[in-house]
């Protein structure tokens, strides 16, 4: 398990330093606008990923390690479905593309969008890695398109620093692990130590459960992607492009420090879905919860020589936003493992309500702050939001585990079933 935590956070470590890399470089040789395009873009592409997965990936996730094995029908139901919604929701980014940037703007734009779904569809059939067990097939993988994504960003910038050309080079290499992650993943599927799980027919994905079980998940991951960054959208309404190039450099140092809780959560998942009280969530929100404290002490305290040595001089005002998204990391490393544990005792519904009370929490907050405090505003609103997302999942969680005690008093005084996962949540 450590080995495994440790592999995985640090491929998860080199693909944030790879954005980085890119995004430094980005801001250092594209122009202002450029570079608030390049920002739209692969929000808008991160932002459709989310929308078009609907859920699918942790289902897939959360199914395989239920199963304890493959099923080549889930997995191929599953990944059909999301490449089509993937690139059907490409297919209508590009048409009205001249709705979010100018007409020169619209090929990069298109460009950049397809990465980000390609690399989200590419996401989805991790999930299934991960619901195995076997998270080094994901490292591997996420390493090797890193890599390939950072020599040719890095060629286009230094000698052809055109975003339509950034774009081609940030697109070919998900397709290209896209293909080989999913020869990997069929070829693990025919081997004989996973018939049980190909003839296993419970997890496909009929209609029935899309609706019940796969669409409240999606929703719930569509409304934590909105409230994650949708304040980028109300910072280039009212303060315009150059702010929200620096408002996305400074927010991309938050999220590479985000890898450490990803990487464990990626790793202990399975566990959380076949636990059945809170201890494990208790200890790895605990220790994910003061490894955020010590990261926001020091990246609060050196925000302008952090800034500043990155990005340059002209960025330096962005500074106090980083200062105010640092106090954000404990709680966003706590949420991880609360959400995670959420979604993994069957409370899709009680995390739909979670996320969309924390979108209503964000914008309000934006609404507020954004006109006058710009991004600084926007950053106050980010903490607010994973206020609310905190103190929601205890909530849920502790109504799950009174809701479970019941049941089973219940069903030790009487022969009536116990009440499922899902319905343990009541109202939460």
């Amino acid at each position: 398990m450590p080995g495994r935590i440790i592999l995985k956070g640090a491929a998860d470590a080199a693909g944030k330093a790879v954005t980085l890399a890119i995004t430094i470089l980005a801001a250092r040789t594209l122009g202002s606008d450029a570079f608030g395009v390049m920002a739209l873009a692969m929000t808008t592409g991160w932002l459709l990923g989310v929308a078009t997965d609907a859920g699918m990936s942790m289902y897939l996730a959360r199914e395989t390690a239920k199963l304890r094995g493959g099923s080549r029908t889930l997995v191929a139901e599953v990944m059909g479905l999301r490449t089509a919604t993937a690139y059907t929701a490409a297919a209508i980014a590009a048409l009205f593309s001249s709705q979010f940037v100018p007409p020169e703007w619209r090929l990069p734009f298109t460009l950049l969008v397809l990465a980000q779904l390609t690399g989200a569809v590419l996401e989805t059939l991790s999930h299934f890695f991960r619901g195995l067990e076997r998270s080094e097939i994901e490292s591997a993988l996420h390493f090797s398109q890193r890599a390939l994504t950072l020599v040719l960003a890095m060629a286009v910038l230094w000698w052809w620093p055109r975003l339509d050309l950034l774009g081609g080079a940030l697109l070919a290499p998900p397709l290209v692990a896209l293909l080989v992650g999913g020869a990997i993943a069929w070829r693990l599927l025919g081997r004989p130590d996973f018939s049980t799980g190909t003839q296993n027919l419970e997890g496909c994905l009929t209609p029935s459960v899309f609706l019940r079980d796969v669409l409240p998940l999606g929703a719930g991951v569509l409304l934590s992607a909105l409230y994650f960054r949708i304040d980028l959208y109300f910072v280039e309404q009212w303060h315009g492009l150059e702010q929200v190039g620096a408002y996305n450099a400074v927010f991309r140092l938050i999220e590479a420090m985000r890898l450490l809780p990803a990487a464990v959560m990626a790793v202990t998942f399975p566990l959380l879905v076949q636990t059945t009280d809170r201890r494990l969530v208790q200890r790895l929100g605990g220790w994910l919860a003061a490894g955020g404290a010590v990261l926001a002490a020091i990246a609060a305290a050196g925000s302008a020589w952090i800034v500043t040595t990155i990005y340059g001089a002209p960025y330096a005002y962005a500074a106090p936003a980083f200062a105010v998204l640092s106090l954000a990391l404990p709680l966003f490393f706590l949420n991880y493992a609360l959400t995670h544990q959420v979604i993994g005792w069957d409370g899709q519904r009680a995390y739909l309500r979670i996320a969309a009370l924390a979108l209503v929490a964000n914008v309000a907050a934006n609404l507020a702050l954004v006109p006058s405090q710009g991004m600084t505003g926007a950053a106050i609103a980010t903490v607010i939001t994973e206020l609310v997302v905190t103190f929601g999942c205890l909530k849920a969680l502790w109504s799950h585990v009174k809701a479970s005690a019941f049941a089973q008093r219940a069903s030790a005084d009487s022969p009536q079933p116990a009440l499922s996962g899902s319905d343990r949540f009541g109202a939460a």
